[in-house]
C-alpha cells in the first residue's frame, strides 16, 4: 500500500513535467505565436515549395501536362488568359482568370502558372527544365510560391497536396514557410534584441547568429520543436527573424520564417 501510495505521488508530480514535454507545436503555431509576443499585426504569410521532379530534360507538351496536374490538385479557378492578348488584371479579379506563360532559351524551358485558389491565396508556380551545354545533366524542378493574405495562415492541407505531388515523382519536397508582419513607428533595437530572444526561448529557442547594419536587423536561431534543420557552417538552424523600418509607411516590417528567410526583405 505504502508504494502504491509513493507511486501515486511521483506520477501526481510528473503530470506537468509530461505534459509540458509532450505539447506539440506546428511550424504556423510557432511564426504566429512569435509575431504575436512582439505584438506585430498580421500582414500575409508566405509559403514556398519545391525541388527537383525529374532526372531529365522534358518538352513543351509534357510540361504542360504537369502545369494540368498542379492547378486541378492545387484548385487554381477560373479561365486561362493571354495576358499579350486580354487586358484584364486578374489580382483584380481574384479567381476570375488565371495566366500560363512558356518560354523557351536553347535547351532551357520555362513555364509559369499564376492564378488564385478558391480561396483566393495568391498561387504561383514554375516548371523549369534544362539540360547542360554538353548534356551531361539534365533535371526539372517544381516550385510553388502561396500567399495568404489571413490571419488563419493554415497551410498544412496545401503542403499536404504538394508532398503528394512530389511522391508521385518519388522525389522529396523541400518547404520554407515565412509570416509577415508589421508594428506601428520605429522600434528601437535594444528593445527589439530583447523582445525576439525573449520570443525565441518561449519555444525552447537559442539565437545562434545576429546580423546588424544601419537598415536591418537579422536574427538566426534552434529550436527542437520545428523538425526541419539547416546547418549555418557548423551551427543548426531552423529559424530566422528580420526586422527592418519603412520610412514611407512609418511601420517596422517583420518577417519570421523556417529554417530560414527566402523572399526578399
Amino acid at each position: 500500500m505504502k508504494k502504491l501510495i509513493l507511486f501515486a505521488i511521483i506520477l501526481s508530480l510528473l503530470i506537468p513535467t509530461i505534459t509540458m514535454a509532450g505539447k506539440k507545436y506546428n511550424e504556423e503555431d510557432i511564426l504566429q505565436g512569435i509575431l504575436q509576443r512582439l505584438e506585430g499585426e498580421f500582414k500575409e504569410g508566405d509559403l514556398n515549395m519545391g525541388g527537383i521532379i525529374l532526372d531529365r530534360l522534358i518538352s513543351k507538351d509534357e510540361m504542360e501536362d504537369i502545369s494540368k496536374k498542379v492547378i486541378n490538385e492545387l484548385g487554381i479557378t477560373g479561365v486561362e488568359i493571354d495576358p499579350y492578348i486580354d487586358d484584364v488584371d486578374i489580382t483584380e479579379e481574384e479567381g476570375k482568370y488565371f495566366i500560363r506563360q512558356y518560354t523557351e532559351e536553347f535547351e532551357s524551358r520555362h513555364l509559369i502558372v499564376y492564378g488564385y485558389d478558391i480561396n483566393k491565396n495568391m498561387i504561383e508556380f514554375t516548371i523549369a527544365s534544362y539540360s547542360s551545354p554538353d548534356c551531361t545533366q539534365e533535371e526539372t524542378t517544381l516550385f510553388i510560391n502561396l500567399i495568404k493574405h489571413k490571419q488563419n495562415f493554415s497551410i498544412n492541407g496545401i503542403i499536404e497536396k504538394v508532398t503528394s505531388i512530389f511522391k508521385s515523382y518519388g522525389k522529396p519536397l523541400e518547404t520554407t514557410t515565412c509570416i509577415i508582419g508589421t508594428l506601428e513607428g520605429k522600434v528601437s533595437g535594444k528593445e527589439l534584441k530583447k523582445d525576439a530572444a525573449k520570443s525565441v526561448m518561449k519555444y525552447k529557442g537559442k539565437i545562434v547568429e545576429e546580423y546588424v547594419d544601419e537598415s536591418i536587423v537579422s536574427y538566426t536561431a534552434y529550436t527542437p520543436l520545428i523538425e526541419s534543420s539547416i546547418f549555418s557552417g557548423d551551427k543548426k538552424v531552423n529559424l530566422n527573424l528580420a526586422v527592418r523600418y519603412n520610412e514611407y509607411e512609418d511601420k517596422t516590417y517583420i518577417w519570421i520564417g523556417t529554417p530560414i528567410i527566402t523572399i526578399g526583405y
